[in-house]
Parts: structure tokens; sequence; C-alpha cells
């Protein structure tokens, strides 16, 4: 019996886009997952630290480096982390999640850097995705000292990474 040989050539860029993809779509489950009274809520000791916070510190992050390509036009604006709503969330989060895989995209096809980060383009996709899964584990720990954990199923969803891409 004859076996095949043909193997499907291994793209690293676009794997690692496809990985990035599916991180950042992680972002909004979770928010859509959220007990709504957890959005503000302060657990005593913590500080002004909130889930809206996090969230609006997340999308933030790495946007600096995004708006000094040529392609800024694309980059979602920054989010208030006082004023900043879930239904807000999700959405810049999306625009963020697009942005980065064309602009960060590009910058991986010709080889080129992200203006202003230190290092290559697809070292600035893996800094974002441990970034964002760092601040996910905050949520997750702050969700539950304000006694509303987040559920197994939901925390099975988010390690769903192939439906989370598909979305």
């Amino acid at each position: 019996m004859a076996t095949s040989t043909h193997r499907r050539t291994l793209d690293p860029a676009a794997s690692l886009l496809r990985a990035y993809a599916a991180s950042a779509r992680v972002n909004p489950y979770l928010i859509e997952q959220l007990h709504p009274t957890l959005w503000r809520a302060k657990v005593p000791g913590w500080g002004t630290k909130t889930i809206a916070g996090m969230v609006a510190h997340l999308h933030n992050c790495g946007l600096r480096y995004l708006e000094r390509t040529d392609q800024h036009a694309s980059v979602p604006a920054e989010l208030d982390r006082w004023k900043v709503t879930p239904a807000q969330a999700i959405r810049a989060l999306g625009a963020k999640r697009r942005a980065v895989l064309e602009i960060v995209g590009e910058a991986l096809r010709a080889g080129r850097r992200i203006v202003g980060f230190p290092h290559d383009a697809a070292q600035y996709l893996a800094y974002y995705m441990i970034h964002d899964a760092h601040h996910r584990g905050q949520i997750a720990l702050l969700a539950r000292l304000l006694g509303h954990p987040i559920s197994p199923k939901t925390m099975q969803g988010m390690w769903q990474w192939g439906a989370r891409a598909r979305e």
C-alpha cells in the first residue's frame, strides 16, 4: 500500500497570525461571559483596579506601535478605563484584532519590524498574546474574589481556539 508523501508546507507567519487571531478573540468572549455586576466592581485592597480598567489597558497596550505605521488609519482609538462599557470594549477589541492582523501581518510578510517596538513582528504578536493571557488570568481572579467565578464552561471555551478563531 502506497503512502502519500505530500505534506502541507508550513507557513510560520500565517500560523502565528491564526494563533493571534484566536487568542485575541478570547478577550471579547470572556467579556461576553462575565456577570454584569463585575464590570466596575472593586475588590477591597486592590485599589482602583476593575475589570473595565483591565480590559481598557489590555486594549490600549500596543496601539502606540500600530499608530506609527503607514496603515495607522485602521488603528482603533484607546478606551477610557473610567467610561468604557462592555459593548464598547468588545467592539474596540474586535477592531484592534483586525488592525493587528492587517498591520502586523504585512510586517511579517515583508520581514519588517513594527515601528518603535524593540523586536520583530513575530515577537510583537507573541508578546501581546502573553500580555492578554496575563490579564485574562487577573480578570478570572478578580471575578472569583468578587463572588462570581468564571464557569467551567467559559474556562473551557477560552481554550477552544478553533471555535474562537472562526468567530
